[in-house]
């Protein structure tokens, strides 16, 4: 008898076979072969579990984006369009008409008067409901720029009490940003609307903008102190309109200094967390900070402002703060400090108020080494764009003249002076020597400058000092920077002549005076010139006897003749040359050479 089997093992079978079965059918190659090969091996084709052909075809792909796009533009089409059937949709389709004529620069005033009536009578009543959206609210901006002074008056109307939504608002806030400048009956009004909201306010990327321009363009110091007096505390918040400074509270209450700065720390830590340092209000937050604050205080809002000083100094205030944080700082934070600002210099070196703190970093970081590089060298390296430039001049040359009020503004020479006591107190060197050093890293790029320009640059009003303050008071060589003057005075003297010109005059006029009298609007914190300069004045007069062209200079009343008088150097020798031609000279009749004769008696 045969061998028995079980059901059992016939079932496991039957799952063996099925399951080789799926198997063989996942890795046929689908060309009728496939499977197995003799001996059990796979085939070649069986190890391919895919076809060639598992993408689709460029074409097929454009195809697709194409129809997806256009769907888009379909359903955007859809929504429009219902926008347009609910309310107020034919006024828009009609404001929009009128205000693709009304908006057109070129348009005739009359005609630009007839559309601003008929835009008016179309969305009058309706303002507030309309400028929130981006498409209204240019055609509301467009009325408010073109309009009467009555049309205008209509539209803030309308808009009174919707401020705060306007300034959150991404268009509406260009509303009340053209309510400023157009509508001035609307300032104090817009103004106290956003009062005791700036603190949120500012933090808003919309609203920041409008607050900025409130603060720093239209308000007057009572209103700008509404604005920023949240800031101060509960206390300063409440106090009356005749207040416009921290500084009468503290007058009036010194004890509530600690609670000021201890309010001012906690309004000011989102705000430089945020990155809204950039508005004129937080600069002046800030400066109060740093200016009432003492010991570990001020020390940790000084750390706060290593990276973000750079961002404040386009301000009077932020500009004010950053000298504060250079002159209160520690060596540390002051290198820091001026790290930020490299990346900046030209742009900080040129404006009306950065300017001022590169100025302070000059004056109060003992270590001039790495001012000379970190500073002073790219500085030098822009002289020729910062030279001529009313701003960017003057960073070079308080290195050459120190605090010389010719260069430096009576706001930031304010600044510094109030600073000599904590300078004192926390700077190691002596300022004669920080000077001195830092005319010395300064002065061969300025003498290198010179040589390249001087002969025109004398006759410019701004580089024309440049020139001036580098012949007396840059501590090197500077015969070939003043080669190129002392070619001039040889020429035929007229009235371009070197010797007569009004601004180039004044630059030979101060070489000869140097060393022998002193300059004529100098000061204690101006820097005295060098004492190894060439013999300017011998030299001046030499050339004008080689050239004869003594007389014809004193005749046309030339400041440096009678300079050449007035110096001990020279006084002698040029009194024997012109007393024989007194009688001429007193023929002129103008004052200079009145007072040249005056001198050769």
């Amino acid at each position: 008898m045969g061998p028995v089997r079980s059901k059992g093992n016939d079932n496991k079978n039957k799952k063996a076979g099925g399951k080789k079965a799926g198997t063989d059918k996942k890795f046929s190659s689908g060309k009728g072969g496939g499977g197995k090969a003799s001996g059990g091996k796979v085939t070649k084709a069986a190890t391919k579990p895919y076809t060639k052909a598992t993408t689709k075809a460029p074409a097929a792909r454009k195809e697709e984006v194409v129809v997806a796009g256009s769907r888009a533009q379909q359903q955007k089409k859809q929504r429009s369009d219902r926008q347009q059937q609910g309310a107020g949709g034919d006024v828009k389709i009609e404001a929009r008409k009128l205000w693709e004529q009304l908006r057109r620069g070129d348009l005739d005033a009359e005609v630009r008067a007839t559309h601003m009536v008929a835009m008016m009578a179309l969305i009058g009543g309706r303002i507030k409901e309309i400028t929130l959206k981006h498409d209204m609210s240019r055609v509301v901006q467009t009325c408010i720029k073109y309009g009467t002074a009555e049309q205008r008056a209509v539209i803030a109307a309308e808009l009174t009490g919707a401020e705060l939504e306007l300034a959150r608002s991404m268009y509406g806030r260009h509303i009340l940003l053209r309510l400023l400048k157009h509508v001035p009956a609307s300032r104090a009004r817009i103004i106290a609307a956003i009062s005791g909201q700036v603190r949120k306010l500012v933090r808003h990327k919309d609203a920041a903008a409008v607050v900025d321009e409130c603060y720093s363009v239209y308000a007057n110091a009572a209103q700008r102190w509404a604005l920023a007096a949240e800031f101060y505390g509960g206390e300063c918040a409440v106090m009356g309109s005749h207040v416009t400074g921290v500084d009468a509270i503290l007058a009036q209450a010194p004890q509530r200094r600690a609670g000021v700065v201890a309010a001012l720390q906690q309004a000011s830590q989102p705000l430089l967390e945020k990155g809204t340092v950039q508005h004129a209000v937080v600069h002046r937050v800030l400066l109060d900070l740093v200016r009432l604050a003492e010991g570990a205080e001020r020390r940790a809002a000084i750390e706060a402002l290593h990276t973000l000083a750079v961002e404040m100094v386009h301000t009077r205030d932020g500009a004010h703060c950053a000298m504060l944080c250079l002159l209160h700082g520690t060596p540390k934070d002051r290198k820091a400090l001026v790290r930020s600002f490299r990346p900046f210099l030209r742009k900080m070196a040129t404006d009306e108020h950065a300017h001022a703190v590169l100025i302070g970093a000059l004056d109060c970081v003992d270590d001039t080494v790495f001012v000379a590089k970190t500073l002073v060298a790219d500085l030098a390296a822009m002289a020729d764009d910062l030279l001529p430039d009313t701003h960017g001049r003057r960073v070079l040359l308080y290195a050459l003249a120190g605090r010389s009020p010719h260069y430096v503004g009576a706001d930031a020479l304010a600044v510094l002076r109030a600073g000599d006591d904590v300078r004192a107190a926390t700077s190691k060197k002596d300022p004669a020597t920080r000077r001195r050093e830092l005319a010395a890293a300064v002065g061969p790029a300025l003498v290198a400058w010179a040589e390249r320009n001087a002969a025109g640059a004398v006759f410019e009003s701004l580089p024309s000092q440049a020139v001036m303050e580098t012949l007396v008071r840059a501590p090197c060589e500077k015969r070939d920077a003043w080669a190129p003057v002392l070619a001039l005075v040889s020429h035929d003297v007229g009235p371009a002549h070197v010797l007569v010109h009004p601004v180039a005059n004044r630059v030979v006029s101060t070489c000869i005076l140097a060393g022998h009298a002193p300059a004529r609007a100098a000061t204690a914190d101006a820097a005295p010139p060098f004492e190894g300069n060439p013999p300017y004045a011998a030299d001046v007069l030499d050339a004008l006897v080689e050239s004869c062209q003594l007389v014809a200079a004193a005749k046309a009343g030339a400041f440096p003749v009678r300079a050449l008088l007035e110096v001990p150097a020279t006084a002698d020798r040029a009194r024997k040359l012109l007393r024989p031609h007194a009688a001429e000279l007193s023929a002129e009749g103008n004052a200079t050479t009145a007072a040249i004769v005056a001198l050769l008696k």
